[in-house]
């Protein structure tokens, strides 16, 4: 007897939705692939603005290269504040440790408008010593 579980490609969809309706996160999802000039790295981050995204390389001491992917999350408060000012927490959604070889000053972002997706170049190339930059992130 084969009785395998088939699930619509929908109802997959809307288990993330499910998720989310009572102050629950969409999970990121995330994936790397290496290219011939570079890594290229694909992430999905459903319910959250562009605008509200954040891209940091944090190159340190010993070789510690790191992406921080985050976003600001507004905190709602029964206050009302002057103007449009607003409190925002930060939330993390991956911090992605650079591969060996990759130019951390060439790195960039984009996000596609049309597939809802941020992509990310990091080209290879020699880089040495400290290094901090945020990355903007370009709408296409």
């Amino acid at each position: 007897m084969d009785s395998k579980l088939k699930i619509p490609q929908e109802m997959l969809m809307n288990i993330d939705f499910i998720n989310t309706v009572n102050g629950g996160m969409s999970e990121p999802a995330i994936q790397l692939e290496k290219g011939e000039d570079g890594f290229e790295v694909v992430v999905k981050v459903p319910g959250i603005e562009v605008d509200d995204l954040q891209l940091e390389i944090v190159k340190g001491k010993q070789n510690s290269n790191h992406l921080k992917l985050f976003h600001l999350l507004p905190i709602f408060s029964q206050e009302s504040l002057p103007g449009d000012e607003q409190w925002r927490s930060v939330r993390f959604i991956n911090t992605f440790v650079i591969p060996d070889g990759v130019d951390t000053e060439s790195i960039t972002a984009r996000y596609d408008d049309m597939s809802r997706q941020l992509l990310l170049h990091l080209p290879f190339g020699d880089e040495k010593g400290l290094f901090r930059r945020k990355v903007e992130i370009h709408r296409w």
